[in-house]
C-alpha cells in the first residue's frame, strides 16, 4: 500500500517537473526592420541660370519682310534679360514674351508678376493663363495706392517649367514723334502651393522686390 502510494506521488511530481521544464522554452518570435522618418524642408525657386534667373525674354529683331519686331531666338528660348525697341510707329505691334523659369527642384508655385507700364499708350496683352489680380492683392497686403499691375498664374507651376506673362505689346494710335516711353518692368514672385487652395490664397504672402 506505501508503495503504491510513493509510486503515485512521484508520477505527480515527475509530472509537475516536465511542465516547470517546457516553460522555459523560447517563445515563437520575429522581428522587422526600422522605419526611420527624416525630415527636410523643402524650397520653391525660381530657375538661378546666371543668363535667366529665373525671369528673361525671347530676344528681338525687326523682321526683314514685315519690318515688325519678332522672336529671334525661336520657340522655347528665351535668352536675355532686356530688349530695345526702336523708331516705333503707331499701332505697331511688338513681340514682348517675360517668361519665368522655375528650378528643376522647386516645388509647386503659385506665381505672381509685378508689371510696372507707366505708359497709355503701350498696351500690354497678357496670356489667357494669368490673370488681373490687382485689386485682391492690394486687400491682402493692406496697400491703397500702388503704381503697377499685379498678375496670377491661374493654374500651379511646378519644378523645371516655364509660363510666359505676355506676348504682345500695341503702340496707341496718338503716338507722334514726341513721344517718349518708360521701360516696361517686370518681377516676379513664386509662394508654395501646399496650404494653398487657390492663387487669391497666397496673395497674403507675395513679396516682391
Amino acid at each position: 500500500m506505501k508503495k503504491t502510494k510513493l509510486v503515485t506521488m512521484l508520477g505527480a511530481i515527475s509530472l509537475i517537473g516536465a511542465i516547470g521544464a517546457g516553460s522555459t522554452f523560447a517563445y515563437l518570435t520575429s522581428t522587422t526592420g526600422t522605419v526611420t522618418n527624416t525630415f527636410t524642408v523643402g524650397n520653391v525657386n525660381f530657375d538661378d541660370d546666371p543668363l535667366t534667373g529665373g525671369l528673361s525674354e525671347s530676344k528681338v529683331a525687326r523682321d526683314e519682310n514685315s519690318g515688325l519686331y519678332v522672336d529671334a531666338d525661336g520657340t522655347g528660348e528665351w535668352t536675355v534679360k532686356e530688349n530695345k525697341y526702336e523708331d516705333l510707329v503707331a499701332g505697331e505691334v511688338v513681340y514682348k514674351d517675360p517668361t519665368v523659369h522655375m528650378a528643376d527642384d522647386s516645388q509647386d508655385a503659385w506665381v505672381f508678376a509685378k508689371i510696372v507700364n507707366d505708359n497709355p499708350e503701350l498696351t500690354i496683352a497678357y496670356a489667357s493663363d494669368w490673370v488681373d489680380v490687382t485689386d485682391a492683392y492690394k486687400t491682402a497686403q493692406n496697400l491703397n495706392n500702388i503704381d503697377y499691375k499685379v498678375y496670377a498664374k491661374k493654374d500651379v507651376i511646378s519644378k523645371s517649367a516655364h509660363s510666359t506673362i505676355f506676348e504682345e505689346v500695341t503702340v496707341g494710335n496718338n503716338v507722334t514723334e514726341d513721344t517718349t516711353f518708360t521701360d516696361i518692368k517686370v518681377s516676379a514672385c513664386a509662394v508654395q502651393a501646399a496650404g494653398f487652395a487657390s492663387y487669391t490664397d497666397a496673395l497674403a504672402q507675395v513679396s516682391f522686390n
